[in-house]
């Protein structure tokens, strides 16, 4: 990367929120920024008015401040959007088809976080992920996440679909398991 992903202040926002809830992710977000591995933005104002086309409207066609912000921003400064969220991603193919989008999970499990990160570094960031924000991890990834996280983690983290948490516990309880442990991630 050649610069650091940048997370508008909304979301930062929103996972300040989260606090209250029991949530850590501000705190793991901060610790980020402090590294400057992750820089905060505001969104500008020339950005403001898809933002509130993002937020105002019917809810079938509307997002959360964060998702909205996000799409906003990296709309506006020609970059990718990071974003999970189902209906945001649906959205942002409907609406911005040009716009870059990658998931956490990719990002997990991208060269450039294999060139910093060994692998146990990479389950526990994984399991973080799964079990404290509840990420959604797109298909393509499940089985090389499952892989990374281990039986035992993967049959852990009950954002996961439940049929990847069934076949991790056949696996760690030594039964016969179907493809998840033999299935490897293509680099």
């Amino acid at each position: 990367m050649a610069r650091p992903p940048i997370l508008p202040r909304i979301v930062l926002g929103e996972l300040e929120r989260g606090r209250d809830k029991g949530r850590a992710t501000a705190e793991r977000m901060a610790e980020l920024i402090e590294m400057g591995l992750v820089e905060v933005a505001e969104l500008h104002a020339d950005a403001e008015g898809l933002f509130m086309g993002l937020v105002v409207g019917s809810i079938s066609e509307t997002l959360d401040d964060g998702e909205a912000a996000t799409l906003a921003h990296a709309i506006q400064i020609g970059g990718t959007a990071m974003i999970d969220e189902r209906k945001a991603i649906a959205l942002a193919g409907r609406r911005f088809p040009a716009l870059p989008i990658v998931s956490s999970a990719e990002l997990m499990l991208s060269p450039v976080t294999r060139g910093v990160l060994n692998e146990e570094q990479i389950a526990v960031m994984l399991q973080a992920a799964l079990q404290n924000a509840r990420m959604r991890v797109p298909d393509e990834y499940l089985v090389e996440v499952c892989r990374i996280l281990g039986p035992g983690r993967t049959a852990d983290c009950t954002s996961l679909p439940a049929v990847m948490r069934s076949e991790a516990m056949l696996v760690s309880n030594g039964e016969q398991g179907g493809d998840l442990a033999g299935r490897r991630y293509e680099r």
